[in-house]
């Protein structure tokens, strides 16, 4: 079912940064089902060539960059001179780097899920605006620990504080919001692929909860 949904991004450029194996590689999956040319950019290039590879085999044209979290603006816009070199300039950015790995801390939290959506804003946003078009999604963690509220919040008035800058551009940048766990993954990446959708084009500076009622409970 999911496949047959909007068939308008057929054709885009997309990059996606974030763990293979989490959203990030469901959206990439989801995209490649629909014609979306894709640059997926993560940390493990193992992981990363294993996705790119799939994605190949879905029929989707599809590069992938290896760059770690938070490496800095520079880092950063090497990314984006590799993704403008490999499948030219980006309608969709999906930011999608808040890990549910085992382990991670607060400083972990921190450098993947608040300070590198910052630098992909930062690199990708401004070339949207001059070509006056463009989605952004990001995405929020809403755990029970310190660092995720902490970072879920950050990521979430980081977000909303871009689709202000450039609302009268016709860039939009909305969050999904999500309690990490394995389960729920299809249906985070499913909301991103919504909000990125021109079924969501008047919707900026919003947060579409997948959280599920339980972190409230």
């Amino acid at each position: 079912m999911w496949g047959s949904t909007f068939p308008e991004l057929k054709g885009r450029v997309a990059v996606v940064l974030g763990p293979s194996d989490g959203v990030a590689g469901a959206v990439s999956r989801m995209l490649a089902n629909r014609g979306v040319r894709i640059a997926v950019i993560g940390e493990q290039p193992d992981e990363l060539e294993d996705l790119v590879d799939e994605l190949h085999w879905l029929g989707a044209e599809a590069v992938g960059i290896v760059a770690e979290p938070a490496a800095g603006a520079a880092a950063m816009d090497a990314v984006r001179a590799s993704v403008l070199t490999e499948l030219g300039a980006p309608d969709l950015l999906f930011v999608l780097t808040c890990t549910n790995r085992a382990g991670a801390g607060w400083h972990d939290m921190v450098d993947s899920g608040l300070t590198t959506t910052l630098q992909a804003l930062q690199a990708f946003v401004p070339a949207m605006v001059e070509a006056r078009t463009g989605a952004v999604v990001t995405l929020a963690p809403a755990g029970p620990d310190p660092a995720s509220t902490a970072v879920g919040g950050g990521v979430t008035a980081l977000t909303q504080h871009f689709a202000r800058q450039v609302a009268d551009s016709g860039v939009r940048a909305n969050v999904v919001t999500w309690t990490p766990r394995a389960s729920i993954v299809d249906d985070v990446a499913f909301a991103a692929l919504y909000l990125a959708s021109d079924a969501a084009a008047s919707m900026t500076a919003t947060t579409l909860d997948v959280a599920g009622t339980s972190i409230r409970l």
